[in-house]
């Protein structure tokens, strides 16, 4: 997929650019803040947002602050999901994480900063008009704050206090945590396409982000059950020590494979519902689901 090296390439460099910051106050801070973003990393949010963007017949290129924004919202809550209060894991990407290099004060610091500096990447961008700025600002918001991904991440915390876990539960968890970012960068690359929030064709495209944020997730957790540490690039098992309740928890190992592909299938679904080929998207979802870490 040329296409796909070429639209990480751009957010890598654009990333740089972004990231290429001098503190009066802090140099641990921006040393920390540029190996928490830079160090890697898939780049599969702000891809989708270029690649829809493309495929809906928009401009790629208008749609790389959007991209980068949400990778920045991305590095911010992986590494608030690493610290020893959370998650605790000190493995990320197959190198440290970042409080286990910086400490935990810096590393809390380093998400409130990257968080901020997404919705001001965004907001200072003269390139792209005021409509799609607030609708980003609005969409990228919503999916970040309390009512989803950290929301998501507070329900997670006290399931693990709990015995009872329902397959609801699990849904909203991914939806909230894991989903919901996704969708918005669905979203995002739709709004920058030209494509009107809360038509017909951007709510099928919500939905679909929905839906891949779903089946991405499961098959996660299929890989922290059945890979190992240096193939993921994280602690393999994590989940099970910690007593979280993912999918092969709720499910099984052979029901989570089944519901990654329910979910995969209502992708399909949803993208053949739409009046453009979306063929990057297309191929982009099955590499997503059918990967191996």
């Amino acid at each position: 997929m040329n296409q796909l090296a070429t639209f990480r390439s751009q957010i890598e460099e654009r990333l740089g650019s972004v990231m290429d910051l001098n503190s009066p106050h802090s140099t641990e801070l921006v040393a920390a803040m540029r190996y928490a973003v830079l160090g890697g990393g898939k780049r599969l949010r702000g891809i989708l947002v270029c690649g829809t963007t493309s495929d809906l017949g928009g401009e790629s290129a208008r749609a790389l602050t959007p991209a980068v924004a949400v990778e920045l919202i991305h590095a911010y809550s992986l590494v608030h999901d690493d610290l020893p209060e959370m998650d605790n894991s000190d493995l990320r990407r197959g190198k440290p994480s970042c409080h286990a290099k910086f400490g935990s004060t810096t590393a809390i610091l380093v998400g409130d900063a990257l968080q901020t500096l997404a919705f001001t990447t965004i907001a200072q961008d003269q390139q792209i008009s005021d409509s799609q700025r607030v609708q980003c600002l609005y969409l990228l918001g919503d999916a970040s704050g309390w009512r989803q991904m950290v929301g998501g991440q507070a329900m997670d915390m006290e399931l693990e206090q709990q015995l009872e876990f329902s397959e609801r539960d699990y849904v909203l968890l991914c939806e909230a945590k894991t989903a919901a970012l996704f969708r918005a960068s669905i979203e995002m690359g739709a709004v920058m396409a030209g494509i009107k929030h809360g038509s017909a064709n951007f709510n099928l495209l919500s939905q679909f982000g929905n839906d891949l944020g779903l089946a991405f997730q499961i098959t996660d957790d299929l890989l922290d059950h059945t890979e190992s540490s240096s193939d993921i690039g994280k602690p393999a098992g994590a989940d099970a020590v910690a007593g979280k309740k993912n999918a092969v928890a709720v499910f099984g190992v052979d029901e989570a494979r089944n519901r990654a592909n329910h979910y995969f299938d209502h992708c399909m679904e949803a993208l053949e519902n739409i009046p453009y080929e979306m063929r990057f998207v297309k191929e982009l979802t099955r590499a997503c689901v059918h990967r191996n870490k």
